[in-house]
């Protein structure tokens, strides 16, 4: 997409400040129908989503996250891009007349295009009705209720999945967790459940298997707004894992227009630390040097250099250059995580933080 100057073709007002906000049916509707006869203009543009209109700043709520800078920076979309943002917002119309769900076809969507359709008309994929699908799993003292059927989230070692849309009748209720782990891995997801670790330390368990979807962390965003207890991030001791732990914290850049609803910014970051490996003795491996490189990018953002431990652990890392997953701590034994590892660092942050 070319850079262009500011034109009238955004939907939203000079100076306003841009956080998504929930619309009813009929404001979707309404700018979906203005968005659509802006589209035929040829001066049309979009609000610019790329990096370097991104910035690390309080919302609304106070609370710092990654949020668009500048709501009159803009680019205008290639004509594929008009003709599949036409389509769906035909389709998104259709369906909230209709009362039904968007049916699309898959193949004449894409979710940049959404990314940008919701950013234009100031709200989440939520309100166009359309799923934001979700590969993560939940467990632990959580029960899940969506309609007339409920579900104990203790049942299944391998964890419930996500709902995939966060709408009024799933209703989610507290079981007696003191707080909620996040995970990295499914690995160790189903290891804490197999070791029932919820039972020891009430908590509630969440995976998004890597790198989170929207999904995933919209059902975290809405599990920490509704129960007000801590939530701890388990990640592997790379760039990677501390990446996925910042994305849960402080959001993404792809996302930024709708971070206020995907990130859970006081997420504290349990481990693995760079230090921990020295500390307990736990098996680590040389960085690569694309590893060593993403260090340095890490290094770089504002949400790092404003979180003294993990600036201090990233420091570490680069200058020891040794990371480990968490498989690694099966050196010790299966069951090293929930009965060791876990408490260990439970106490030590607690006490910390006390």
């Amino acid at each position: 997409m070319d850079e262009t100057a500011p034109t009238s073709s955004s939907i939203l007002e000079d100076g306003d400040y841009h956080e998504v906000k929930d619309l009813s049916v009929s404001e979707v509707v309404e700018r979906c129908e203005a968005l659509l006869k802006k589209l035929d203009d040829e001066n049309f543009s979009l609000i610019s989503r790329d990096k370097s209109n991104q910035t690390y700043c309080a919302c609304s709520d106070g609370v710092k996250r990654y949020a668009l800078k500048d709501i009159n920076k803009c680019s205008k979309p290639s004509a594929k891009k008009r003709e599949v943002i036409r389509y769906i917002i035909n389709v998104v119309i259709e369906s909230c007349e209709q009362g039904k769900r968007p049916m699309f076809e898959q193949q004449k969507i894409s979710n940049s295009a959404l990314d940008d359709i919701c950013c234009a008309i100031n709200c989440s994929r939520s309100n166009l009705n359309i799923d934001a699908s979700a590969r993560g799993v939940v467990g632990g003292l959580l029960s899940i209720k969506i309609g007339k059927y409920k579900t104990l989230c203790t049942r299944r070692d391998d964890g419930e999945p996500i709902p995939p849309f966060m709408h009024s009748d799933i209703i989610l209720k507290n079981r007696g967790a003191k707080f909620v782990l996040v995970v990295e891995k499914k690995s160790a997801f189903n290891t804490l459940m197999q070791d029932k670790f919820y039972v020891d330390y009430p908590c509630i368990i969440i995976t998004g298997m890597g790198m989170p979807e929207v999904g995933s962390r919209s059902f975290l965003n809405v599990m920490s707004e509704k129960f007000k207890i801590p939530v701890y991030g388990l990640f592997d001791c790379d760039p990677a894992g501390i990446e996925i732990f910042s994305v849960y914290a402080a959001g993404s850049y792809n996302k930024s227009y709708d971070n206020v609803n995907l990130t859970c910014p006081y997420m504290m970051w349990l481990g693995v630390w760079p230090s921990d490996l020295h500390a307990l003795k736990i098996p680590c491996q040389d960085l690569t040097r694309y590893e060593i490189k993403k260090v340095d990018l890490l290094l770089e953002k504002d949400f790092v250099k404003e979180y003294p431990t993990l600036l201090e652990e990233l420091q570490l890392m680069k200058k020891k250059k040794k990371k480990a997953n968490l498989e690694a701590l099966e050196k010790f034994g299966r069951t090293c995580l929930s009965e060791y590892y876990l408490p260990y660092k439970l106490k030590y942050l607690l006490t910390d933080t006390d």
